[in-house]
């Protein structure tokens, strides 16, 4: 099928839902400056998440606890910016989230790991 659009439409597109295997998402990474676009982002919690699961070896996902400051460090982002993004995720249904005064435990649940 091709589609028929000039480079500034952008097609209709429906919801769709597709696995994002850590080969795949290693392939898509690529580091180019110091500021984390929200895809890096998202990756890194996958990654800090599957770690964390390992260091327990736990076969689901295990929650991770770190003050935002942390994050907003490793991504180039204000905390603000940093505690909007996971409440958006959150919002989306994609982590569980609870925050304290010095830190927040985050939990993607949507996190799987492939049988052993």
């Amino acid at each position: 099928m091709k589609a028929n659009m000039s480079k500034k439409e952008t097609p209709t597109c429906p919801d769709y839902t597709h696995q994002l295997p850590k080969k795949l998402a290693d392939f898509l990474h690529q580091r180019q400056d110091v500021k984390y676009n929200k895809f890096e982002a998202f990756r890194y919690l996958l990654e800090m998440q599957a770690a964390a699961s390992a260091e327990q070896n736990s076969a689901a996902p295990v929650p991770v606890t770190l003050p935002l400051t942390v994050l907003a460090d490793e991504w180039g982002w204000h905390r603000h910016t940093v505690g909007t993004f996971l409440e958006g995720l959150e919002k989306l249904g994609f982590v569980t989230l609870e925050r304290s005064r010095t830190s927040s435990t985050f939990m993607i649940i949507t996190l799987s790991f492939p049988a052993a």
